[in-house]
This record gives C-alpha cells, sequence and structure tokens, in this order.
C-alpha cells in the first residue's frame, strides 16, 4: 500500500492522480485549494479546451533548457494523450495548424470525464485545502504535507502540481514556487506569456476595436528574434489578438531585461514592397486629395491618419505635394511601423508564465525531484512554457502522467 498526495488540482494534477490511482493498492489523495478541480481547463480554447497540437517540436517551447521536453514526449507524447483520452470516452476533433479540440468542443466534457475517472479509480479529492509546507522526512521514510488549516496528512508520495501564477481569475498563485523553493530547488522568476501587449505610444490607441491581419517582427538590440503573422487586434492600451499573443513572450522578456526592443507593425502582410508602391501609384493619382483620404480604400479609414501622423508625415497634404522620397516614407509608415513596447501587462491576462523550476533538478523519466527524492514536480510548475495552441496543455498532461506512472 503507497499513499500518494497530489497537490493542484489542474491539468497535469489530475492527469497525475488518474494515472497513480491504476496501480491497485495505491491510495491517491488530490488536494485542491479551490472549491472545484480543473477551473483553468475550463477557460482554455475560449471554453472548448485545445487538449493539444499534432506539431509538436521542441521549438514552441521555451526556459532554460528546453530540450527537456524531449525526454518527456519520449516517455508520454502525443498519441499517448490521444489514446488516454479515447479510453474515457472522449474522441478529438482537428482543427486550423494541428490544434486537436474534444469532438463535443466544450472544455466542460473534459473535466466532466476526468472527474468522472478520479472518481472512478479511487482517489480523494480534497477541497478548499492549500498545502502549505511539503516536510519530507529526514529518515527518508515519508513526506508530511501541512494545510493552512494546520491539518497534517503522512504520505509517500508528493506530486507537486500547483501551476503558475498566470491567469489569477481562475486561482492561479506563487504557492508551488515557495513549495518548490522550500524543497532546495532553483525557481526561475516568473514572467507574464501569451498576453496582450501594452503600447504606449498614444495615437496608435485611436485604431481601438481595429482588427487586422498584420506581421509583427520583434528587434531585440536590433535583432529579430521572433515574428508572427495573423489577426491584431488594436485596443485602448496596446495590441491583443492571435499574433500579439504570439510575440508576447519575446517582447516581454526582452523589456524585463533591460534590452532595446521594437515591434516592426506591417499591415499589408501579403504585400511586397513593391506591390505596395505600384498600388500606392494607383491611389495617388488625384493631386488634390488629401493624402489619407486617398489611402482609405485599402485599409480601414481611421489607419491612415493614425499611422502617417505616427511617421510624421502630414495626413492633410494634398497628393500633388507628395514626391518621390515622399512616399518611401509613406510606404515605410504601414509596412514598418516601429512600435515601442511598454512594461509588460499583469499575471491576470496571462495565459501562460515563463519561468519557474530549474528542470535540471528534475529526473524526466519519472518527474522525481532531485533535491527531495519522493517529491515529483509537474506541469506550468517547471521552467518550460509553450507557444499558444495547445502546446502548454500537452506539456502539463505529459508530466502529470509520468508523475502518475512513477508510482507503479
Amino acid at each position: 500500500m503507497k499513499d500518494i498526495a497530489v497537490i493542484g488540482g489542474g491539468a497535469s494534477g489530475l492527469m497525475a492522480a488518474c494515472l497513480a490511482a491504476e496501480k491497485e493498492g495505491n491510495r491517491v489523495h488530490l488536494f485542491e485549494k479551490q472549491k472545484k478541480t480543473g477551473r483553468k481547463i475550463l477557460v482554455t480554447g475560449n471554453g472548448r479546451c485545445n487538449i493539444s497540437n499534432r506539431n509538436l517540436h521542441p521549438s514552441r517551447y521555451h526556459g532554460h533548457n528546453p530540450r527537456f521536453v524531449n525526454n518527456v514526449f519520449g516517455r508520454f507524447g502525443l498519441q499517448d494523450t490521444v489514446d488516454f483520452f479515447q479510453s474515457i470516452g472522449l474522441p478529438f476533433t482537428e482543427e486550423e495548424d494541428g490544434k486537436l479540440f474534444p469532438a463535443s468542443l466544450q472544455a466542460l466534457t473534459v473535466m466532466r470525464l476526468l472527474e468522472y475517472e478520479l472518481e472512478r479509480r479511487g482517489v480523494t479529492t480534497h477541497l478548499h485545502r492549500r498545502a502549505d509546507h511539503v516536510l519530507p522526512s529526514a529518515k527518508g521514510n515519508g513526506i508530511t504535507i501541512v494545510t493552512a488549516g494546520k491539518e497534517e496528512h503522512h504520505v509517500d508520495r508528493v506530486i507537486l502540481a500547483c501551476g503558475s501564477c498566470a491567469f489569477g481569475p481562475v486561482g492561479a498563485s506563487r504557492d508551488g514556487y515557495q513549495l518548490a523553493a522550500s524543497l532546495g530547488h532553483t525557481v526561475y522568476d516568473p514572467f507574464p506569456a501569451i498576453l496582450p501587449l501594452s503600447i504606449p505610444a498614444k495615437a496608435l490607441h485611436r485604431l481601438q476595436g481595429i482588427r487586422w491581419d498584420c506581421t509583427l517582427e520583434v528587434l531585440v538590440d536590433g535583432k529579430t528574434v521572433n515574428e508572427a503573422t495573423g489577426e491584431v487586434l488594436f485596443t485602448k492600451y496596446g495590441i491583443s489578438g492571435p499574433a500579439s499573443l504570439a510575440i508576447s513572450r519575446s517582447v516581454n522578456q526582452g523589456v524585463l531585461e533591460g534590452r532595446d526592443v521594437a515591434i516592426m507593425l506591417n499591415i499589408f502582410p501579403y504585400m511586397n514592397r513593391d506591390e505596395f508602391m505600384n498600388t500606392l501609384q494607383l491611389l495617388l493619382q488625384d493631386g488634390k486629395k488629401p493624402l489619407s483620404l486617398s489611402l482609405i480604400g485599402i485599409m480601414h479609414n481611421r489607419m491612415p491618419e493614425v499611422f502617417l501622423s505616427m511617421a510624421g508625415i502630414d495626413h492633410e497634404k494634398k497628393v500633388a505635394e507628395v514626391g518621390k522620397a515622399e512616399r518611401e516614407k509613406v510606404a515605410d509608415a504601414f509596412l514598418a511601423c516601429s512600435l515601442e513596447p511598454g512594461k509588460p501587462r499583469p499575471f491576470t491576462e496571462a495565459v501562460v508564465a515563463a519561468g519557474g523550476v530549474d528542470v535540471n533538478e528534475i529526473n524526466p523519466a519519472t518527474m522525481e525531484s532531485k533535491k527531495a527524492p519522493g517529491v515529483h514536480i509537474t506541469g506550468e510548475l517547471l521552467d518550460i512554457d509553450g507557444d499558444s495552441g495547445g502546446f502548454n496543455l500537452q506539456f502539463a498532461w505529459s508530466t502529470g502522467a509520468i508523475a502518475g506512472m512513477a508510482q507503479w
């Protein structure tokens, strides 16, 4: 008989509890500080739960040692995840870019089936139980968990699946980092990733509410480090939307490191410069027409005035006054608008937190701590964060499963 405690009822914790309970004789206890498990799962994928992605690759993951994911997915990968969910009655449907969703397109379906499996497999769930201390025995014969209510639970193994501090509205906190640090682990200071970006330039805020396909290129100290093309939502504080979320990690990391960071915005990503200049020539034929009015045929009517003014060009100037050299500046205003990012927005808006427990202190074959034997650490608590599109949930399922199977 073995007593196993899983601390945290998110994706990796639920998977760990399910698989740990498969071994006959294991008594699994799941501790969740919230009033229900899986609150973050319920909001992923806009409530549809983007479970995974067909295009798993180490390049989609970040951290001080992203190659760690190779060992993890070699032990429990995409097909293992698909097989597990199908075995509990959850088939998938695939959408663009390899994104996998439950066929029901409801995150609630995922949670109901996982909760049923916990009950079926005999897992005891303790809600409103925050673990304040994890105290390994000096003699190596067990671990004591002390809750906020001063309850003590003595177990043989602990799986730390507390999650990151991203997206506080569903209960995220720094509890897991503190527990890991108390066990001797190195914890890289977390910073928000996959979230909207603040752009202080007030002129840009006048585009609030406009959605437009753009290319965003991130320059750090003059070198391109990231690029994304897709929808950008202009907001009252900066930019959001899929393309903005895709580059947010690179931007925030550079800003927090005190580097010179610029975002090059191109609002015509499917048109090269020559094509744009040819189009411009067609538009600027009426010499008496104001410059901004001449351009509204190919963009939102608020855009010409905003981008021209940001480039230092008089948007009311008559077309006849715009010479060849200034037409090049007009092209730059729309194809290479340089934006200076502001400070990162708060964790409450972040889908994921970068940083966390140093994975070099974790055995990827079991997710067991090299610092505290008998303790396993999984999911977002680790210094691995993935791109948007199901990559973070896959890492959570995989690390949770590995920790759970290590109890067999």
